[in-house]
């Protein structure tokens, strides 16, 4: 086996692997983690704030950054250099399906759902010190519309996961 396929097959490992830990982390925060996170008063947002303080964020953001950049690679592979006609080929449409649904899934986690997790924690940590009042009602306020924010987009990156693993599972099998 050439070098040039060792490599291949290790990125498509890692891109494998790392697609499927996206999914699944997506799927903990959407399905687990909110539910938590979305229970009144200023305790969901504490529990957030120790979650990120873990690194969540970067983690989502390095295994979705990296999974899309290892899978541009694998589709500059697979057309051999983007020749038109194999991309326009119905397996290169699914691939292109599979890529565009995961790099909206990547923006749309890093810029609403990442971006309102910090929101929250941030809040969160101001709430906690601030006696019952306009300016508290004020800050739980704008947590729970984060939240919902947080739970709708993060639902939608699911979705969008979904289908962009389907679509590359069927990728090579729809000629």
């Amino acid at each position: 086996m050439s070098g040039d396929t060792m490599i291949f097959l290790l990125i498509r490992v890692i891109h494998v692997v790392l697609a499927g830990l996206w999914l699944g982390a997506a799927f903990f925060v959407v399905m687990f983690l909110m539910p938590v996170v979305s229970q009144p008063g200023p305790a969901g947002g504490q529990i957030l704030s120790g979650v990120l303080r873990r690194g969540m964020t970067a983690f989502m953001a390095s295994i979705g950054g990296t999974t899309v950049l290892t899978g541009f690679y694998l589709f500059w592979r697979f057309t051999g250099g983007f020749d038109p006609v194999v991309s326009a080929s119905r397996g290169g449409m699914a691939f292109s399906i599979g890529a565009l649904t995961g790099v909206i899934a990547l923006i749309l986690g890093g810029s609403v759902v990442g971006r309102s997790a910090k929101k929250i924690a941030e809040l969160s940590g101001k709430a906690t010190g601030l006696p019952d009042g306009a300016d508290r009602a004020a800050m739980m306020s704008e947590m729970t519309a984060l939240k919902a924010r947080m739970t709708t987009f993060g639902r939608i990156v699911v979705v969008l996961l979904i289908i962009s693993m389907a679509t590359m599972a069927l990728g090579h099998y729809i000629g």
